[in-house]
């Protein structure tokens, strides 16, 4: 089995407390750097695509370029998605080879004290500099943007010529760089729908390992319900072939929910043909 990419949470702590961010319940940890090389040995097999993603902010991690450096190493492709905050601190983070996509969740500015050009333009001058990598601006809701998204986004748009792609509420600004507006969704864990059928690309096309090596079908799964086992006490080959990861990717293929995350989520209505 193949994967299109595992997220790998090297962290759970945020510096923003974000009213649309599902607040965290487990234990508040950096991943170590033997920890993270382990995950990167279990997983090769099975991909060369990570997000440095789940919860928390990856830019927050004091070894963050060792992780990078083991991922240039072992030819893992690296996305990462930040509030952009602290990019100010790691500016020279794009000559990692292995990063290939970093993305900007500039919504997050709403939630912010500081000015919003404040906040953007040490963003803008790293795009200005990691022209070799892809990067992607995160917005909220284009219809209903709050005000300090609008200036920002006036901004992008006053210095790009925004060329609309394939994909709904998605433009191009340049070879390298792309905007992208998308509906606030619902934590799973909160939200009020009971749907068992339906279909998700997760447990097929991703994996998510959380910072305490648990490993789960979903990048939404913010408290780890969907537990197959522990990365760091099991082969990841052990815990594929596990019982309860085979009754999921089943269940799917019949286009029914097994697990209850899964039932009470609206995310995964995006993908339901």
């Amino acid at each position: 089995m193949k994967f299109k990419r595992i997220y790998i949470e090297i962290t759970n702590i945020c510096n923003l407390i974000c009213t649309f961010c599902h607040k965290n319940t487990r234990t508040p940890q950096f991943m170590s750097i033997n920890s993270f090389n382990h995950i990167i040995q279990q997983i090769k097999p099975y991909s060369s695509y990570i997000y440095l993603h789940v919860q928390g902010e990856p830019l927050l991690h004091p070894n963050l370029d060792e992780i990078l450096n083991i991922c240039d190493k072992e030819n893992i492709q690296v996305q990462l998605v930040t509030n952009g905050t602290l990019i100010i601190k790691h500016m020279h983070i794009y000559k990692h080879p292995s990063l290939r996509k970093i993305s900007f969740s500039l919504h997050s500015i709403d939630q912010q004290t500081l000015d919003a050009l404040e906040y953007y333009l040490p963003i803008d001058t790293f795009i200005n500099n990691a022209t070799n990598k892809y990067i992607e601006l995160r917005f909220w809701n284009r219809n209903d943007m709050k005000e300090k998204s609008k200036i920002i986004y006036e901004y992008i748009n006053n210095k790009y010529t925004l060329h609309p792609t394939k994909k709904v509420d998605s433009f191009q600004l340049n070879s390298n760089i792309y905007l992208y507006f998308q509906d606030e969704f619902e934590w799973p864990s909160v939200a009020s729908n009971d749907d068992h059928n339906g279909y998700c690309y997760a447990a097929k096309n991703m994996l998510a390992i959380l910072v305490d090596g648990q490993v789960s079908i979903c990048c939404l799964d913010a408290h780890g319900d969907i537990n197959l086992g522990n990365i760091f006490s099991q082969d990841l080959s052990k815990i594929l072939n596990s019982n309860k990861y085979q009754e999921i990717l089943n269940d799917f293929s019949k286009n029914k929910c097994h697990e209850e995350l899964c039932q009470k989520c609206t995310y995964r209505k995006r993908f339901n043909s």
